[in-house]
């Protein structure tokens, strides 16, 4: 498999320090931070009270006293915010970092941490070059690696407005730890209630419609297209039209549901 390699210094690095770190986290964040293992990525999620997305994060171990998490460029303001004042009470600190970063994906690159948005092998190395024989990535090359895996990316597919069970985000949540912030909505809707949209991936067989464009089923508005790249997209559409293989327009051109196998079926669906 070629190696190649894409520039994210523009991505959100935070750096959690303290020995209060992981018990802080553990009340904000939608992850069970007790899981945190030294070379293991643990994705999660920061809600706002009522339970939208403030931002999708990995989070790494860097010692019993450090704790990386890392966001989209159009999260990091909001996942920023969301700490800076709550962790005043507590006794660890905050500190944005600007490191030289590099997205490795393909070969049998072992260095740096895991990444496993993409479906394939993929690593996060800060503050070192990527290997001399990687290729360099476009982003409208990562772009398409990111839609054909189903992965949502914060400032398209995702928003304040977004619930993380609609975002398939199913793997950043858990419904056994103690209290977060947004737990009763994402409690609620797993449990006793439903989400009325979901995200879901799509094929443009005859051309392809912009991010934005309104989708329909057999006339009836079912959703939006959110992320386009070549002849596939992601959008948000009605539950009752997210199944693989539901035929749907986008504006005047024809668009389908495709499945994406790593996507377990949705807890907010009954």
């Amino acid at each position: 498999m070629e190696t190649t390699a894409l520039d994210v210094s523009d991505w959100g690095y935070f750096r959690f320090l303290g020995r209060d770190a992981r018990r802080f986290l553990q009340g904000l964040v939608t992850a069970d931070v007790e899981r945190l293992a030294p070379r293991t990525m643990l994705p999660a999620c920061v809600l706002t009270p009522k339970g939208g997305l403030v931002a999708d994060a990995e989070l790494y171990a860097e010692s019993p006293e450090s704790v990386l998490a890392v966001v989209r460029p159009a999260a990091a303001a909001g996942f920023s915010r969301a700490f800076e004042t709550k962790i005043m009470l507590s006794q660890s600190a905050l500190k944005r970092l600007s490191p030289q970063a590099w997205l490795v994906v393909g070969g049998d690159y072992e260095t740096g941490l895991p990444w496993t948005r993409l479906g394939q092998p993929a690593r996060l190395l800060l503050g070192v070059d990527p290997p001399p024989d990687a290729r360099l990535m476009t982003r409208a090359e990562f772009d398409y690696l990111r839609v054909a895996a189903g992965f949502p990316w914060y400032g398209a597919d995702l928003d304040e407005k977004t619930l993380p069970l609609e975002a398939r985000l199913d793997a950043h949540v858990s419904l056994d730890k103690g209290c977060y912030m947004g737990q009763e909505t994402v409690s609620r809707l797993a449990r006793v209630g439903h989400v009325n949209r979901l995200l879901s991936a799509l094929s443009f067989p005859s051309g392809a419609p912009a991010a934005g464009t309104a989708l329909a089923r057999d006339g009836k508005e079912a959703g939006k297209v959110t992320s386009v790249a070549g002849a596939l997209g992601l959008g948000f559409v009605r539950v009752e039209d997210a199944a693989p293989g539901t035929r749907l327009t986008a504006g005047d051109l024809p668009a389908e549901v495709r499945g994406i196998s790593s996507w377990p079926k949705p807890l907010g669906v009954r």
